[in-house]
């Protein structure tokens, strides 16, 4: 009977991390990715329609975006590396947002501590150098493709890689 019991928890951890991953992190994903692309792209039409959108600034958006997807499939993967390794995590996560969504007291207090597993010093780098890289990015390319875009693009590149990388956790 316990291993019974066991299995359903597990299910049901694992469920409550997906609605986590799918609510918490998905879903504002979707519109920031829309009014960044619209923003960014339109900060390129407005260069297109000042007659100053040259094969170089084209080039340049295109870095921008690609560059800032690339960060966001990374963080995308890092999320599904957590849904499927550590759920009882997100579920702990989503549980005591729910909590405080409902007004309810806690029964058990829940750990503050972040999740340790093997690589976090690796991950908090890479956040770390994928920031400072679309940063910079930002500030090199702010002369060339306007404000707009230099800012925007990276991302617009970066939301709609995790919505895309993650988007079978929006259906299922």
């Amino acid at each position: 009977m316990p291993k019974i019991v066991t299995a359903q928890h597990r299910a049901g951890e694992a469920e409550r991390a997906r609605l986590y991953v799918k609510s918490r992190l998905m879903m504002p994903t979707i519109p920031l990715g829309m009014v960044a692309l619209l923003t960014g792209y339109g900060g390129v039409v407005v260069a297109w329609l000042q007659d100053k959108l040259t094969p170089e600034v084209f080039f340049s958006s295109s870095i921008l975006f690609v560059a800032g997807a690339a960060w966001g499939w990374v963080h995308a993967q890092y999320d599904r590396y957590l849904l499927n390794r550590y759920p009882e995590y997100l579920a702990r996560k989503q549980k005591v947002l729910d909590a405080v969504k409902g007004h309810k007291k806690r029964t058990r207090e829940v750990s503050s501590s972040g999740l340790n597993h093997p690589g976090r010093k690796l991950v908090l780098v890479g956040y770390i150098v994928g920031l400072a890289s679309q940063f910079g990015l930002t500030v090199y390319f702010i002369g060339e493709v306007g404000v707009y875009a230099a800012v925007f693009l990276p991302w617009a590149g970066y939301f709609n890689a995790k919505v895309i990388a993650l988007r079978d956790l929006l259906v299922g």
